[in-house]
């Protein structure tokens, strides 16, 4: 179950392009878009998702907290049900 202490981690297999905002995955690529790159990229295992959320908020100072905190928490679920992430 997903949290906000929870801690997202890329499965294997699943990698950010060098060439570009792509997420490869297994017989499949994602194109990213908008900060979508920033909250991959943090998918280390080791940043919980309040942290991501905190980061993404320093990165972009207008943005209102709830939305961002709403809309992390989104796409990190889909990335779960394509099997991109797992949380430890």
């Amino acid at each position: 179950m997903m949290n906000p202490e929870s801690r997202p981690q890329l499965k294997p297999g699943c990698r950010l392009s060098p060439a570009g905002d792509i997420l490869l995955i297994p017989e499949s690529v994602l194109r990213l878009q908008g900060p979508a790159r920033l909250i991959v990229e943090a998918c280390d295992g080791t940043k919980t998702i309040s942290q991501i959320v905190s980061h993404l908020l320093q990165s972009f100072p207008g943005a209102e907290p709830a939305k961002v905190s709403q809309e992390t928490t989104s796409f990190l679920s889909q990335l779960a049900e394509k099997g991109v992430v797992q949380f430890l």
